[in-house]
């Protein structure tokens, strides 16, 4: 295949990255950037690339965005968990990034996705960006799998594996490689048909985690297991069959084989940060919240980095008054913005301790410029205001809200909370 030469292929990394930002091939950018020696470069050099980088990590967000939205609109959950864990991974803007939290937080509360209109047309340039961040509407992305052919599809999926798990896909034979394709695209049925016409023989551990995996999308649990199992019996490390078995004990409810299944892998010394972190949501959702920190700080000193994970670990520790320990962790999420500041979490965190406004007020202005229908954050930036004690400001950021019609619950409640304490007042 012409990719496999490509990608083994002994070029300048600088250069082919260069041809492969000027073809748009996203795929490849992000891949040639993982053979670069950047202590080598140039500044202004390494400033160029990771402005590549940027457009290409948003421009594949974008498009695993889109398709976890088309999945979970077919009902196919899980297809739909990967993509946007994937549009998560890949986006470099914390708008993007947050789009992607925000669709895999309503899928978990089993909601409809957001229009795909919003994401299909790749990440605008917003205000306060630098170029090395940003990504220009003439370089948006069009999703449609029909624009795809089989290679730049290939290249596209396995771009964000571990190099040595691609070579695997690769060199497997055309007949799983079609099937996985097929399985990528929605078609599980015809996946899993040429899958089992797979000789007996050829159905390694590899083999045994796809057909697992297409039948944990289908609603086959317990055959999904039964491969799953295999999979790990023949290949303990291979990581995405324990994934996808973990979510298959999810789905079905089997939460007490989950934790033991967890437990016993953190025992084994395989994946430990990863269970830790899955050790943490279990132990929330069961409102075991000592436990819950506990696990989670855990995953997070095995270098786990999941802003979920950051997310729930800070406001454990400042339920129980770890307000510092809140704070400091809340410092490691990406800056809110391409133009640099806080994590828009992280000023929440500050406006209910009623410090750092002004930095807060900051942040919460570069998120609402990246997201101008969110009403969260002319909510946040009232409640800065307020707080300031710029009451006229507060009022007409409230009536703003207020004209804007149907909004979330969580918002509409504290909206009227504050439009009371200001009539009050």
């Amino acid at each position: 295949m012409s990719f496999l030469k490509k990608m083994f292929a002994k070029k300048d990394p600088v250069e082919e990255m260069r041809q492969l930002h000027a073809r748009k091939d996203w795929a490849g950018v992000l891949r040639a950037s993982r053979q670069l020696e950047r202590d080598e470069l140039a500044p202004a050099l390494n400033e160029e690339i990771s402005a590549w980088e940027c457009q290409a990590g948003d421009a594949l967000s974008a498009i695993n965005l889109d398709e976890g939205a088309w999945a979970q609109e077919s009902g196919n959950l899980l297809r739909a968990r990967e993509d946007y864990q994937l549009a998560i991974e890949l986006a470099r803007s914390s708008g993007l990034r947050e789009r992607a939290e925000q669709a895999l937080a309503s899928l978990d509360r089993g909601e409809l996705p957001q229009e795909a209109a919003e994401t299909s047309t790749g990440p605008a340039i917003h205000a306060g960006c630098n170029s090395s961040c940003a990504t220009t509407t003439g370089a948006a992305v069009t999703p449609q799998k029909a624009d795809l052919d089989e290679e730049t599809r290939l290249e596209l999926l396995l771009a964000t594996m571990p190099a040595e798990l691609a070579e695997r896909y690769l060199t497997a034979g055309p007949e799983f490689r079609q099937a996985w394709l097929m399985a990528q695209d929605g078609e599980e049925q015809q996946a899993l048909t040429l899958l089992n016409q797979i000789p007996k023989a050829e159905r390694n551990s590899l083999f045994l985690f796809e057909r697992g995996a297409l039948m944990a999308r289908s609603g086959q649990h317990k055959k999904a297991y039964q491969d799953l199992q295999a999979a790990l019996t023949a290949e303990p490390g291979l990581f995405p069959a324990f994934d996808t078995l973990i979510d298959v004990l999810i789905t079905s409810g089997r939460t007490e084989e989950l934790e033991k299944t967890l437990k016993q892998t953190l025992a084994a010394g395989r994946f430990t940060g990863y269970c830790w972190a899955r050790l943490a949501e279990l132990h929330a959702q069961r409102s075991e919240l000592e436990l819950a920190l506990a696990a989670g700080l855990k995953a997070l000193e095995e270098g786990i980095t999941d802003a979920g994970l950051i997310s729930l670990c800070a406001q454990l520790l400042e339920r129980a008054e770890r307000v510092d320990e809140a704070e400091a962790l809340l410092m490691r999420m990406p800056s809110g913005g391409c133009g640099g500041g806080a994590h828009p979490m992280l000023a929440e965190l500050w406006l209910r301790r009623d410090k750092n406004l002004d930095r807060a007020l900051e942040s919460f202005k570069a998120a609402l410029r990246q997201e101008r229908d969110n009403p969260r954050w002319l909510l946040r930036i009232a409640q800065v205001y307020l707080a300031k004690g710029w009451r006229k400001q507060a009022a007409e950021q409230i009536e703003r809200l207020m004209r804007q019609g149907e909004l979330p619950e969580p918002v509409r409640v504290e909206v009227k909370a504050m439009a009371d304490q200001l009539q009050n007042n």
